[in-house]
């Protein structure tokens, strides 16, 4: 997910959007933009709060003479996925909006979001599918090949829920990451050894907290050029109108 949400903050050119709408001087769509700004800020203090304590775990595992004598709340962090969820799929709907509004001042923007992510039901949707299902996806490292990485595999730590057998792991494997990738190695943190050596390797190999510096770095340019484009009541003046969820109902009247 760290590889998608990088992706996504640097092929949206937010300094050209911000540019290109403060001449329109469209304060919905400019509330819009720091509504994105926010759910950034979200979704990366959700993101250190789930390395941070996935590290305290493997720390405590690591330095203990006692065999899985750790502290995790696989039930918490399988909450904070599904939160992460949540926001990405916010972020899905502010995007969406925005380029609606985008297409009719340069359709390059409109075709920068495509390439990342096709259709509806692209890459957020399946990162969203195993993010509600208590997974974290560790081998994000290919865009298009989502979710398997460029070796065509899987791997990703599961907090919903024990030990699976073989027959089911490879039954939900094939569910969840679907035909046409090579393996997928999906380990619970009810399996001991195996999940802190998976977790020992996703520290010491995908260095995520860089990863994770480099969205900061992205969102931090961002904030940046927001302010440098439009003030206070640009940004606030139509907060409320901006949509952040879809639902499946008919929209109700607007009451005056």
């Amino acid at each position: 997910m760290l590889t998608l949400l990088k992706a996504f903050l640097e092929k949206i050119d937010f300094l050209a959007i911000a540019e290109a709408l403060r001449k329109r001087k469209n304060r919905r769509v400019s509330a819009a933009l720091y509504v994105v700004l926010v759910q950034s800020y979200e979704i990366i203090e959700l993101y250190r709060i789930l390395l941070d304590e996935l590290r305290a775990a493997l720390q405590s595992h690591e330095y203990n003479d006692v065999a899985h004598r750790f502290y995790l709340n696989s039930s918490r962090i399988a909450h904070l996925l599904i939160r992460q969820s949540s926001n990405l799929e916010v972020m899905e709907t502010l995007t969406g909006e925005l380029l609606n509004e985008l297409r009719v001042v340069d359709n390059k923007f409109v075709e920068a979001y495509r390439s990342i992510f096709p259709g509806k039901f692209g890459i957020l949707f399946e990162s969203r599918r195993l993010l509600d299902t208590g997974r974290l996806l560790l081998s994000d490292a290919d865009i298009e090949g989502y979710p398997v990485n460029f070796h065509h595999e899987s791997r990703a730590l599961y907090f919903s829920g024990g030990n699976m057998s073989d027959d089911d792991r490879k039954q939900t494997a094939s569910y969840i990451y679907g035909n046409g990738r090579k393996s997928a190695f999906e380990v619970s943190s009810a399996d001991g050894d195996i999940f802190f050596e998976e977790l020992k390797r996703y520290f010491r190999d995908d260095d995520p907290y860089g990863k994770l510096k480099a969205i900061e770095d992205l969102t931090e340019k961002y904030r940046t050029a927001l302010l440098n484009n439009f003030d206070v009541v640009d940004l606030l003046g139509d907060i409320a109108k901006v949509r952040r969820h879809y639902g499946w109902a008919p929209e109700s009247e607007e009451r005056e």
